[in-house]
């Protein structure tokens, strides 16, 4: 009990930390929003964190992608365009969208509406909304060794591709600062917790 607690405070710490930079639920001024509202959907279809985490790493995923700092080869790409195709096909049977909207021929076009700043600016909310999601398991009482894993190994490979994030004026420059600030002290937070976080049994799928 006293290791499940300490975990709890571990993760409780690094929220405090991205809210007082302006991340975090606990900021008091308003909380701006770098996802689209497809993207939120997304999200809301994910209910269970095993779900719901690999959204969040997908989302920031694209965002580099799109930067330019992660390849995406052919077979992610179609991947990419067929579940689009399928989520249109859903949204079309529920009647939340035309009949005759066709799919964009690039999945990732709707990007472009977002500043390189703010393309930053998503990462760091992606791995914000992980680690609130990874809290609310853990109050839970659900496991979150894997999510937390996946979440370590999510900032291991990502961050030195931000790391060579060339930012072209001030604003770029400062969210390139928070994003490498903010998974430093995620990655951090999420290691002293994998060491005190009993490894499942439970093999993944």
């Amino acid at each position: 009990m006293r290791h499940l607690a300490r975990v709890s405070l571990l993760i409780s710490f690094l929220m405090g930390t991205l809210a007082s930079a302006g991340f975090g639920p606990c900021s008091a001024a308003p909380k701006k929003d770098y996802f689209t509202d497809d993207e939120l959907d997304l999200i809301r279809d994910a209910q269970e964190l095993a779900l719901r985490a690999p959204v969040y790493f997908k989302l920031a995923e694209r965002r580099l992608i799109f930067l330019g700092l992660m390849q995406q080869n052919e077979k992610e790409k179609e991947k990419e365009r067929k579940e689009q195709q399928r989520r249109l096909k859903e949204q079309q049977k529920a009647g939340t969208a035309p009949s005759t909207r066709k799919p964009p021929e690039d999945p990732m076009a709707y990007l472009a509406d977002f500043t390189r700043s703010e393309l930053l600016r998503g990462y760091i909310q992606a791995i914000e909304e992980v680690m609130t999601n990874i809290d609310d398991a853990y109050g839970r009482k659900l496991d979150v060794r894997n999510p937390l894993e996946d979440l370590e190994k999510f900032l291991r490979e990502t961050m030195p591709l931000v790391e060579k994030f060339q930012p072209k004026n001030d604003s770029e420059r400062a969210a390139m600062d928070d994003a490498m600030d903010k998974a430093k002290e995620a990655l951090s937070s999420t290691k002293e917790a994998l060491g005190v976080v009993p490894k499942t049994e439970k093999k993944r799928r």
